[in-house]
């Protein structure tokens, strides 16, 4: 590695294992061309975790939102579409779950000694 793939411009658009008759060149992986598209790779894929990250938190925050506009009365629980009653209920029970289960972990950890 690496095999190249440049655009019209110049720009390397793809970097592959294996040389192929689709005019994929050679290019020293120190080459400061293969160097700034893997970076840009890295960039990006650090801003993808960084977003599915959010969005996982993201998730609880609605969870909780939906629990205070329930526990206010504004609306009822109810009136939510069966699909998402099921997916709330199912993430409510799994955290019940997880939450029995690092209660049993601690609890095992203060009676160590």
């Amino acid at each position: 590695m690496p095999y190249i793939t440049r655009n019209k411009e110049g720009k390397i658009v793809a970097i592959h294992q294996n040389k192929s008759d689709d005019g994929r060149l050679w290019e020293e992986a120190s080459h400061p061309d293969v160097m700034a598209f893997t970076g840009n790779m890295e960039t990006s894929l650090k801003a993808k975790q960084a977003l599915t990250g959010s969005d996982h938190e993201m998730v609880r925050v609605i969870e909780d939102l939906i629990d205070l506009l329930m526990e206010k009365q504004i609306f009822v629980y109810t009136e939510l579409p069966e699909a998402v009653q099921a997916k709330l209920n199912e993430r409510k029970q799994l955290r019940q779950d997880m939450s029995s289960l690092e209660n049993l972990i601690n609890e095992d950890d203060d009676n160590i000694f």
